[in-house]
């Protein structure tokens, strides 16, 4: 059954809006931060906006939407500063991209250290039962096999086990972010 062009606009946005508004505050600080002017990077910021919902797929959305966001938000700032060439102070072409590269490394840099955060906490709060079967399925060397065998358990369980444990810290790690508000 296929849905009608509403529902998948419809569809479209509750995706995109998900995602947007985790990320629009990121996407935002690192505009301004390439933007002479507080209202040049409101400006920027809308008319990226506007570039990632045209673009967002959301059977494909971006892996990492930050990072998306701000590549498309690096292209409209590189358009902005053609058209406004006759500013006396502005920063060169390489300046401008060694700092949008230095900007984005820190902010997946940050991303990264709060989702690990994040699993640590989560991992404390996984039943003695899962933290020890983990510690036996990933040790080095380990394979679903030689785990089975030492769990008693079937291969089809060992891959079983560790895909709910899996879930649990994926679910664990959303909830914590997203209360903290940084998911």
């Amino acid at each position: 059954m296929h849905s009608s062009p509403e529902e998948r606009e419809a569809s479209k946005g509750r995706g995109f809006l998900s995602q947007f508004l985790k990320a629009e505050r990121r996407i935002f600080a690192y505009i301004l931060a390439l933007s002479p002017r507080r209202s040049d990077a409101e400006d920027l910021f809308q008319e990226a906006s506007m570039v990632m919902w045209e673009k967002f797929d959301e059977v494909n959305p971006p892996e990492d939407f930050v990072a998306w966001g701000c590549r498309i938000a690096y292209f409209k700032i590189c358009d902005y500063r053609k058209v406004q060439v006759r500013q006396r102070v502005t920063f060169s072409d390489a300046m401008l991209a060694r700092m949008a590269e230095t900007l984005a490394t820190e902010a997946v840099t940050r991303h990264l250290d709060e989702r690990r955060e994040a699993l640590e906490c989560c991992l404390g709060k996984l039943s003695c039962r899962d933290k020890d079967f983990l510690v036996q399925r990933l040790e080095e060397g380990a394979t679903a096999q030689t785990t089975a065998e030492r769990t008693g358990r079937s291969v089809a369980a060992v891959y079983k086990a560790m895909a709910k444990i899996r879930r649990s810290l994926c679910d664990c790690v959303s909830r914590t972010l997203a209360m903290k508000g940084r998911a």
